[in-house]
């Protein structure tokens, strides 16, 4: 039998041969109607892929490898996870037959697991990344489908008042304090913050960088460091007189400040939910709010681009004061009043100087 379940309440899977190949896989579905249909065009796609070059026929399962071994990503483990779960659907398909048609299988499958439209889009986006890389880079296939998203869902970032963060503060274990307290002078993202050494910080001239192989930009980052961050700093080499890293834990450095001991502390605060993240986007609210432009935002916390800074312009609409008095003023009427204006004027045929005036309301103008 060609369509079978493995649990009773399960999605159906089918058992078919073509040409001697044989396929077996989840149909991603309980609809039986729905699964015959996949059944047919998974026998069609067998077959085509018959027709097609040995290059086409490259495998998922070989592309999500060649991934897997290239990806320099810090969220390789999560790859791993989500391409364990796509590999029980594509490891026998070819690169070159993944079409829209199974797409939308895997996202209803992700779906009836209980899945939500971000974490679907999660998938497809790693789904997208191995098939842009296949067609742009390996030459495994010519031509790749559009991957279905939801969409991008924009949040307002999350901040801590400063009586919050003195509450976060008094709940966080000695090295965790230190570390937040510098989150909030500097900006830095976690990953680049637990990456400075000593080496890297200028005392005298109060900077420090952090090398391009630490950034998410993926560019040298140099900036600032204020008097506070200076004290913090100080303190961060009182508890720890020896060692490479700025940032330790009982002697050594560590790579990660969003753990139990954080989201416990911000439980205990009563701050939940609250990401370690979250404090970046603290130390640029806090920035505006004290008056920095948006411009110096960008530049002080390595954001690429303007867009990226805009979301914190609300927080300091005050700013923009003397802009709306402006842009409140009387302009032109109807009657679209001649605008003169005086100005002394040197006469080149050898005459004395003498005033200009500019009758910029019919555009010409008479010296």
């Amino acid at each position: 039998m060609s369509l079978y379940r493995r649990k009773s309440q399960g999605p159906y899977w089918i058992r078919i041969s073509v040409a001697g190949r044989k396929i077996r896989k989840s149909t991603g579905t309980t609809d039986k109607e729905a699964a015959q249909e996949f059944e047919q065009r998974e026998r069609e796609r067998a077959w085509r892929e018959l027709k097609l070059g040995d290059r086409s026929r490259v495998l998922w399962r070989e592309a999500a490898a060649r991934w897997l071994l290239e990806t320099r990503k810090r969220t390789k483990t999560k790859d791993e996870y989500m391409l364990a779960w796509l590999g029980g659907h594509l490891d026998n398909v070819a690169l070159g037959l993944i079409d829209r048609d199974q797409l939308e299988v895997l996202r209803r499958a992700l779906r009836d697991e209980g899945s939500g439209e971000s974490n679907i889009d999660r998938y497809m986006a790693l789904m997208r990344a191995i098939l842009r890389k296949s067609r742009d880079e390996w030459n495994y296939v010519t031509h790749i489908p559009k991957v279905p998203m939801f969409g991008q869902r924009h949040f307002e970032p999350r901040w801590l008042s400063r009586a919050e963060f003195e509450r976060l503060k008094s709940e966080l274990p000695p090295h965790l304090k230190l570390a937040a307290e510098f989150a909030v002078l500097t900006g830095l993202r976690m990953r680049s913050m637990l990456q400075l050494t000593w080496e890297r910080i200028d005392v005298e001239r109060h900077r420090a960088w952090i090398p391009v192989t630490h950034m998410k930009g993926k560019r040298t980052f140099g900036f600032p460091l204020s008097t506070a961050a200076m004290k913090v700093l100080q303190q961060c080499h009182e508890m720890h007189p020896t060692g490479k890293h700025v940032f330790q834990y009982k002697g050594e450095p560590y790579d990660d400040c969003n753990g139990a001991a954080f989201q416990k502390a911000v439980a205990r605060a009563g701050l939940a939910p609250l990401r370690w993240h979250d404090l970046r986007h603290t130390f640029a609210s806090w920035a505006v709010q004290n008056g920095l432009s948006l411009q110096e935002l960008m530049q002080l916390g390595d954001w690429r681009s303007y867009s990226m800074v805009l979301r914190y312009a609300h927080l300091a609409p005050d700013q923009l004061q003397s802009a709306a008095e402006k842009a409140a003023q009387n302009g032109h009427t109807d009657e679209s009043p001649v605008h003169r204006v005086e100005d002394q004027a040197v006469d080149y045929s050898g005459g004395e100087r003498g005033t200009r005036t500019l009758d910029l309301g019919i555009m010409s103008a008479t010296l």
